[in-house]
């Protein structure tokens, strides 16, 4: 049977249709001649994420983003489908990770599977997490940063608003003050005759004459080490306790003194017995001298004995 020109003209145009399905589908990652497990996935935010994205495993592509859709019923959520060019079974809790896949390729999702022993069947839905570019998250970390200048810069405005023309006078004169302090300083640091030249000069002199008289000043020390040595193996705590004992016991026998009391108390306090004494020591003066002028009156001696007097 012969075809017609129409006919043929048909079938060529029908083939041409389904290449040109066929191919727009290979394109945006899809193969109508095969069937794939398809799973799901739900995000706040896809973050530039778009249909015919890579899924990979470890950097290897084993599926692709098919559509991406608005949630039925929360509209703040974003339902991610796609399918697996492999033959893969999801453990359960397996992770869709929409991460950037280069600076220049746009997004991707990376499965993080889990160590469950259960899978997910074909069309479940699992867990979807946006993981942060590297310019969001320096953004996320720029932002406090941010803010607290923001505050810093209305601060310091508060602050200069307070300053009227007087202050600004008197913070000026201040400033002055104290670069002129600083170039009295520089030019005293600079003086070679200076007072501070000197006592640094001097100081340098006092620190050599201890260095080299280091040798001394140890045998200095270790004297005196043995000399306290020696004191403390005096037992100076005893001495002094007995020499407060003593002045104690002296002091009340100057008390007992002071009193008239006793034999040198008496003679102390008592002029009586001054004058007897100083009387008897007259007397006996005066005896010594008769006894030197007259012995006889008081010795008598005879080699024949004693004569009787008439």
């Amino acid at each position: 049977m012969k075809l017609n020109k129409e006919t043929k003209l048909g079938i060529i145009a029908v083939l041409i249709i389904a290449c040109f399905i066929w191919g727009y589908n290979f394109l945006k990652g899809k193969n109508i001649l095969t069937t794939n497990d398809t799973f799901y996935a739900v995000y706040s935010n896809i973050d530039g994420l778009e249909e015919a994205s890579p899924v990979t495993i470890s950097g290897y592509t084993v599926g692709v983003v098919e559509s991406i859709k608005l949630h039925k019923n929360k509209k703040d959520k974003i339902v991610v489908k796609f399918s697996l060019a492999e033959d893969l079974k999801l453990p359960h809790k397996t992770e869709a990770i929409i991460y950037p896949e280069s600076l220049i390729a746009g997004k991707a999702i990376k499965l993080n599977f889990s160590d469950s022993k259960e899978f997910h069947l074909n069309g479940d839905t699992i867990i979807g997490i946006l993981e942060q570019d590297l310019i969001s998250s320096l953004s996320s970390e720029l932002m406090p940063v941010k803010n607290k200048i923001e505050n810093l810069v209305v601060s310091m405005d508060s602050v200069l608003a307070i300053f009227d023309n007087e202050r600004k006078d008197n913070l000026k004169n201040s400033l002055d003050n104290l670069n002129q302090i600083t170039n009295n300083l520089t030019v005293l640091l600079d003086s070679d005759n200076s007072k501070l030249t000197r006592i640094l000069s001097n100081a340098e002199s006092i620190s050599n004459n201890l260095k080299n008289n280091n040798e001394q000043i140890s045998n200095i020390l270790s004297n005196f080490s043995s000399i306290s040595d020696s004191i403390e193996q005096a037992n100076i705590k005893s001495t002094i306790l007995n020499a407060n004992k003593t002045l104690a016991e002296f002091s009340k026998i100057s008390t007992k003194i002071n009193s008239g009391e006793g034999t040198v108390g008496m003679l102390i306090n008592n002029d009586s017995l001054y004058i007897n004494l100083n009387n008897l020591a007259e007397d006996l003066d005066s005896l010594i001298i008769d006894l030197n002028e007259n012995p006889n009156r008081y010795v008598h001696f005879s080699l024949f004995g004693k004569k009787d007097k008439k």
